[in-house]
């Protein structure tokens, strides 16, 4: 659910956890099996204690020893998630009313990432973990802006009152988040939140992936696209020249980290772009100012200080009674991005062998959505591959996290606006990269892990969410999987022998072969392989997520 960039796992072998209070897991830094017994600290160790059931301990090296290599995970991972976070900006806010403004805004979508990454760093069991702005709270955040651009310009707004409206109303929403995944978690609710029928998430996360795509082609354009109704006005004015290079590079980079599997493989794919376009701009003559005026770059108002991040934060402008139309977008949102970090952790908990809380990381994703909100901010969660990645490679500290958040501090900080000299085909190509990304794996690579009902379900959902909205479709697809439910369930119940025993063979055979890992095991396993296991799980069963999960481990 997070932001799945696919790695090559290391060899990460670990037993099966235990509620036994005295069940734990002990690592060394190098991510080797360790006793079970607590050791003593000594002047040359040092020790964590991980906030689990099972109260466990485990031994670091001295600080000198393990600080550069923390940092260098802490450097990676920001390379990652930087540009990724950039983009998500540019999504949140991508109605064209909010285009000059963008530089600012995609500031404060930093300062969020930035919020977050500090929160899970500091208030997190898991020290190594990342969190930053999420794609799974991405749709209803871009909705409620659209929808007060919407209302500006029927209601003849100003721009001040826009913006105002706009941040101050997102960063409410966002508030609000964080004190019902709190609430959620405190009163131990995470178990009925998680029974999101598993077609449904499927069905809305193909549909984040259309709207990506969507929003990055309208992005590089400059145009306004909300449907495919709409989609000519990519190519009118020649604007498929704009268009074409970043859908290309998309496509190269989806087709490079799936196959290289390898966590330097984006970040490189991202600077050869940036590379290539500057050498194609100044081989050719044009300058910044000729491929701005090309629609290469997009136009920028100027960037002040670090400190006006926040300038358009005016409640004296905000037009509250625009507020109370978003309370049943903010609910559904709330639900959503409940389950979408339950699955992240779910995630987490399989690669680290040991049984985690639930409720208790729902309630420190809470707690970061609600600060983010107070200081400006948007939705998020953990980034379940980036912390993934951080634990297989040794990890064990809070360094690497803290160095994500300053490194995102840094560039907030810079006097000059990034994007005003950042093409868009580079946000375009990352936002086509996650299209292919969920819409391959969601509408196409699912078909073969799941009944025929179930994929009609996920389809289902993902076209009534291009009809009626996120809400209405993710809604109407859950009442069409029970009812669904409901007629063939019985009809299961009722089915041949030959058909039971067909499955009973193609589970053993599946299992003769090898191919039924331990869920414990990630030899050769790469994050989306983890999904696909959990859905394979879910064959011909109409479970939820939390029990795919409980069955898989």
């Amino acid at each position: 659910m997070g932001n799945k960039t696919p790695t090559r796992p290391s060899s990460v072998h670990s037993s099966p956890s235990s509620t036994s209070s005295d069940d734990t897991v002990n690592r060394s830094f190098n991510g080797h099996a360790k006793s079970k017994s607590p050791r003593k600290i000594t002047k040359q160790k040092t020790r964590i204690e991980d906030q689990d059931e099972g109260g466990g301990e485990e031994v670091l090296p001295p600080l000198a020893q393990r600080l550069p290599i923390s940092i260098l995970y802490g450097l990676i991972n920001a390379a990652v998630v930087l540009p990724v976070m950039m983009s998500f900006g540019t999504i949140i806010y991508h109605d064209p009313v909010f285009s000059p403004y963008l530089p600012t805004l995609i500031k404060l979508t930093l300062v969020s990432s930035m919020v977050h990454q500090l929160c899970f760093s500091t208030f997190s069991s898991l020290p190594y973990s990342i969190g930053q702005v999420q794609d799974a709270g991405l749709i209803f955040l871009s909705a409620i802006s659209s929808s007060f651009a919407l209302s500006s310009s029927t209601d003849g707004w100003t721009h001040k009152e826009l913006l105002a409206t706009a941040t101050i109303g997102l960063s409410l929403c966002t508030a609000s988040l964080g004190l019902g995944l709190m609430l959620i978690g405190r009163c131990r609710l995470a178990r009925f939140v998680q029974y999101l029928p598993t077609p449904v998430v499927g069905g809305y996360l193909a549909y984040i992936g259309f709207f990506c795509g969507q929003s990055g082609m309208g992005l590089m354009a400059g145009a306004e696209v909300k449907s495919p109704r709409e989609w000519g006005k990519l190519v009118e004015d020649d604007k498929w020249v704009l268009v074409l290079p970043g859908i290309f590079g998309g496509l190269f980079i989806y087709v490079m980290v799936r196959r290289l599997k390898h966590m330097a493989v984006l970040p490189t794919c991202m600077i050869g772009i940036l590379a290539v376009f500057y050498v194609w701009m100044w081989g050719s003559g044009m300058g910044i100012s000729g491929a701005r005026s090309r629609g290469w770059i997009g136009d920028a108002e100027p960037s002040g200080d670090w400190t006006e991040t926040w300038k358009y934060i005016d409640f004296g402008r905000v037009q509250w009674e625009a507020l109370p139309g978003q309370i049943f977008t903010m609910i559904s949102m709330t639900l959503v991005v409940a389950l979408s970090s339950c699955l992240d952790v779910a995630a987490i908990e399989l690669e680290l062998g040991k049984k985690l809380d639930y409720d208790h990381e729902l309630s420190t994703v809470g707690l970061s959505n609600f600060v983010s909100g107070l200081t400006g901010g948007y939705s998020g969660s953990y980034i379940f591959s980036q912390t993934i990645f951080t634990l297989r490679s040794g990890v064990r500290d809070r360094i690497a996290g803290f160095t994500v958040a300053i490194l995102e501090g840094i560039v907030v900080c810079m006097p000059f606006p990034i994007i005003a000299y950042i093409p868009k085909l580079f946000f375009g190509s990352l936002l086509v990269m996650i299209c292919a990304d969920l819409m391959n794996e969601w509408l196409l690579e699912v078909r073969k892990k799941v009944s025929g009902t179930e994929y009609l379900v996920a389809i289902g959902t993902f076209g009534l969410i291009m009809v009626t909205g996120v809400e209405w479709g993710i809604l109407s697809g859950i009442a069409i999987h029970h009812a669904l439910e409901c007629v063939c369930g019985k009809a299961g119940e009722e089915g041949s022998e030959e058909e039971k025993e067909g499955l009973v063979g193609r589970k053993n055979r599946k299992k003769n072969n090898g191919e039924r890992r331990s869920s414990l095991s990630y030899e050769g396993e790469d994050e989306d392989h983890f999904f696909d296991r959990m859905m394979d799980e879910s064959s011909r069963k109409a479970l939820s997520p939390l029990q795919v999960v409980e069955n898989t481990l």
